[in-house]
């Protein structure tokens, strides 16, 4: 194939008068197509993006004909490619299989140098140029050297990551010879400097060591950080799939007659050098394999009949993703592990082969991704067999270590499948596999997915409880469930759905398979709920109405909302640093605006708001805050410790949340972080931000109450405020919903097992006086009622609403039996609950 027919000094202009068939191709005609009027311009648009529409391995997907259903992963990628050159030379229908970088290495790529395994960062071109006069040289590119290569020719594609590429016109400019400037052939004339690229490769790298083999045993030393692309081996198994339009590339063709034979010099050379022709990608279509939530792959899908799935559940599982159990032990090993076979996204349910082969089908809520097992596509990996552990003194070779050094491939059964740097590809055990660095690919952020936090639980002193049993047992049931039993995905066994029947009947006197539109005289009297993550303890709330909430107000004269009190070795900041300042050398005006604050709280705290402050140590303040009704924190407790720094109010307080271990809310974090751009936690404007003149403690608490604690804290995440009225962001709401009851109920029985110091008997009181409407609640939850719907009011079925999902409510029927029990045993009255306990 010919290429590059006219010499490149007479490269001009007329070019753009070429045929209007050709102007047409670049860039696949885009341009001229959707300027040719106003009216077609949308149309044109948005087929241009569908067709364009690319996807990575492991991109998350839904058929662009059922959205509502369930989703996918991108497992495989195959894209063909239109390619043009500089000389409008076209190439259809090219596996970009077939394709070649310009640079033997690139920016980000994985590569090898002996054991050590790192990430190349920067790259310096290193350039070879046939000179007009028949000499060759070859160029490091750096800003250091004091050669410059000047390109002459039309920049027709401009790509910042290659400025020089095969075929381009160069003149060099303050040619004064250095270390890194080889003459080839004949001796430069000075007066003679213009020339063509011949090649352009890797020159010198600077790596980023990640990692190294040879583990459990003497470490080599880490590699100089600069290196030479010769000594380098990259590593990759999905190159293919990355390239993207405008990218520039190579196709080797054997055919492709010497550089020297196309382009006649002056001077002809003995060294004769085959030149390799540039292309730039026009046009691509994209297939794509798919493996979907229910375990059922599809094969050769176009790209633009499906849409991308930007922002994920914490409770979407996979086929094949390793999860562990949530246990209530902080001894992982302790934990189940196991293999996802299928999930049904809508119910919320997934079906899992344990490590001990037993197959069963769990809520998505009792599960998480393991953590030592969270293997991706494109994940590094180094293997942790003996096999890679070499004698003292023996040589490192960069070949002894390609079979110890990969990436994988795919999860498939129990397995993963890794393609070595040798070119072999084997499935490996998962806990024969260390990753080295997760993949950058894209991902959802789980809200509410905390519960391997073990190190935030060691802080918050949790003891934990004793491991929930399975609740699954034989697959006899009765056939009076075979609705719900075949309304999901893939099968529930009959025996998760007859102890949810049992459960259901036993505590609130109706089966579980009952109609999901709940009757006004099902209904409970209050709605909202509390939400927790951890792994410990169950506990469930019950939305309340303003009526409810009369209850606790009664209880003013008993538990005062304002109090002083002694001994502040619990709280969070008792060490401050600002303690000793504060304490030694109090200022007055730093006295009288805390004075200030007490007489705000004292006189303005709402029914739903408890603070206590010290005496001793002024600085400090405690917090309790009811979860408001109509919410999915209704009933619950949250805590709060506050510490004002020497420099308030000109600083905002120190605000620090009680979790338990647990993340309740994108705002408020396992550690006790508060993100709240009043306390300069986060960005915000204007009345979002602490004023000095006005803000006060009151306007914090306030916040965190109504702002942060609300009915859809899933839009608290920053940019998913973009995503209200969406299908795909009402879904995710919902199980954010569901999810952050079931947490509150586990963050109840914590509570009421371990109350925070000062605030018992405001627990006692409480949950005294509130246990049997959150139990209310949980009934109304488990006929179907949505989570934070005002239970007491009636409740009309919405059209297309199927109730809460079928994971939820085995969450649920496992929590509401340890509630009871721990309401009974504080002697509090469950009424007719009172039976089940």
């Amino acid at each position: 194939m010919d290429i590059f027919l006219s010499d490149f000094d007479s490269y001009s202009e007329s070019s753009s008068s070429d045929d209007q068939e050709d102007d047409e191709f670049m860039y696949s005609g885009q341009a001229t197509s959707i300027l040719s009027n106003l009216q077609e311009t949308i149309g044109k648009i948005d087929d241009f993006l569908l067709f364009e529409r690319r996807y990575v391995h492991g991109d998350i997907v839904y058929s662009g004909k059922d959205r509502d259903s369930q989703m996918g992963k991108v497992t495989n990628v195959e894209i063909v490619v239109d390619l043009e050159n500089i000389n409008e030379k076209k190439v259809k229908d090219i596996s970009s299989k077939k394709l070649a970088k310009i640079r033997s290495i690139s920016t980000g790529e994985f590569v090898i140098s002996g054991p050590w395994v790192g990430k190349a960062e920067n790259i310096t071109d290193s350039v070879t140029v046939l000179f007009d006069d028949g000499t060759k040289g070859e160029f490091a590119v750096t800003g250091l050297e004091t050669e410059k290569l000047v390109p002459i020719s039309p920049d027709i594609i401009d790509d910042s990551q290659y400025p020089y590429y095969p075929g381009q016109r160069v003149k060099a400019v303050n040619m004064t010879p250095s270390k890194s400037t080889h003459w080839f052939c004949g001796s430069k004339n000075r007066n003679q400097d213009e020339g063509t690229v011949c090649s352009v490769d890797s020159g010198l790298v600077h790596v980023t060591w990640l990692g190294c083999a040879l583990l459990g045993s003497e470490s080599v030393p880490e590699p100089p950080s600069l290196q030479n692309s010769k000594d380098l081996i990259p590593v990759s198994c999905f190159a293919h799939s990355n390239w993207q339009i405008g990218d520039w590339c190579m196709l080797p063709k054997p055919e492709h007659r010497s550089f020297t034979d196309r382009f006649p010099v002056r001077k002809q050379s003995n060294n004769r050098s085959d030149f390799q022709e540039i292309f730039v990608i026009a046009k691509m279509k994209c297939k794509v394999d798919v493996l979907w939530q229910d375990g059922s792959e599809s094969c050769g899908l176009y790209s633009n009949t499906l849409g991308p799935i930007n922002a994920l559940d914490a409770h979407d599982f996979w086929p094949h993703q390793f999860v562990l159990e949530k246990g209530t032990s902080d001894d992982q090993q302790d934990r189940k592990w196991g293999v996802v076979k299928a999930v049904d996204p809508n119910e919320k349910t997934v079906k899992v082969k344990w490590e001990s082969e037993i197959e069963e089908t769990v809520s998505a809520y009792e599960l998480i991704e393991h953590p030592g097992y969270s293997y991706n596509q494109g994940d590094l990996v180094l293997r942790l067999n003996k096999g890679q552990i070499v004698e003292a003194g023996e040589k490192c070779s960069g070949d002894l270590y390609l079979d110890h050094i990969g990436m994988v491939v795919s999860l498939k059964n129990g397995s993963v499948e890794v393609k070595w740097a040798s070119g072999f590809t084997s499935k490996v055990a998962p806990h024969e596999l260390l990753r080295v660095e997760k993949s950058e690919g894209p991902s959802a952020t789980p809200l509410l997915n905390n519960d391997s936090i073990q190190e935030d639980q060691e802080k918050s002193g949790i003891s934990p409880d004793p491991r929930d049993k399975s609740f699954l047992g034989s697959d006899d049931g009765d056939d009076c469930l075979k609705t719900l039993y075949e309304s999901t995905t893939f099968n529930v066994p009959r025996a998760a759905i007859e102890l949810l029947s049992d459960v259901a009947k036993s505590l609130f006197g109706f089966p579980f398979y009952a109609s999901l539109s709940a009757s006004p005289d099902h209904v409970p009297e209050n709605e909202s709920m509390s939400g927790f993550d951890k792994e410990d303890d169950p506990v469930i709330v019950e939305t309340s109405s303003e009526a409810n909430f009369n209850e606790v107000k009664e209880s003013k004269d008993e538990i005062k909302q304002f109090d002083m009190v002694n001994d502040c070795s619990s709280h969070h900041f008792v060490d401050s640093p600002g303690k000793s300042s504060i304490s030694s050398q109090v200022k007055r005006s730093w006295l009288k605006k805390v004075q200030q604050e007490w007489s705000i709280l004292e006189n303005n705290l709402p029914e739903t708001i408890y603070v206590r402050v010290f005496e001793e140590r002024m600085d400090l303040i405690q917090a309790a805050i009811v979860g408001a009704p109509e919410t999915p924190y209704h009933d619950c407790l949250f805590f709060f410790d506050i510490f004002l720094p020497p420099e308030y109010p000109h600083e905002p307080p120190m605000v620090h949340y009680e979790s338990g271990g647990l993340r309740v809310n994108p705002n408020l974090y396992e550690s006790g972080r508060v993100c709240l751009s009043l306390l300069k936690t986060w960005t915000g404007t204007g009345t979002e931000t602490w004023n000095p003149d006005g803000s006060t403690i009151l306007q914090v608490l306030l916040s965190l109450q109504a702002l942060v604690l609300n009915k859809n804290p899933y839009f608290n995440e920053a940019g998913y405020d973009q995503q209200i009225g969406s299908l795909e962001g009402e879904k995710n709401s919902g199980s954010y919903n569901e999810n952050a009851f079931l947490m509150s109920c586990k963050s109840m029985l914590y509570i009421l097992r371990k109350p925070p110091k000062h605030f018992e008997a405001l627990v006692e009181e409480h949950f005294s006086k509130r246990c049997v409407h959150i139990l209310m609640a949980c009934k109304a939850y488990m006929e179907g009622v949505p989570v934070g719907y005002a239970i007491g009011s009636p409740y009309v079925e919405p059209e297309g609403h199927t109730g809460n999902s079928t994971g939820f409510k085995i969450m649920l029927s496992k929590l509401v039996p340890k509630l009871v029990e721990a309401f009974a045993a504080k002697g509090f009255d469950c009424g007719e609950f009172s039976k089940t306990g």
